[in-house]
């Protein structure tokens, strides 16, 4: 199986997300203040989205089940 035929790992496409939608807007050259200040809310915008998709996934996947430790193992 190739590199690209591979699934990607969640922190793998958490750095690619964060790249597209984080570092890279924030990297554009920009002149003007209000350029500026529109970026940063967009840039915001998204982190807060991506956020409430994490939560939402982890709420859809219910709570994880518990398990005791065993007793007399050392």
């Amino acid at each position: 199986m190739s590199e690209q035929e591979k699934p990607k790992s969640f922190m793998q496409e958490l750095d690619l997300w964060s790249e597209a939608n984080v570092i890279e807007p924030l990297l554009r050259p920009s002149q003007h203040a209000e350029e500026w200040e529109s970026t940063i809310e967009q840039v915001k915008k998204a982190i807060r989205a991506k956020a409430l998709e994490s939560y939402r996934n982890g709420q859809a996947a219910g709570p994880r089940a518990f398990k005791r430790p065993q007793k007399g193992g050392r």
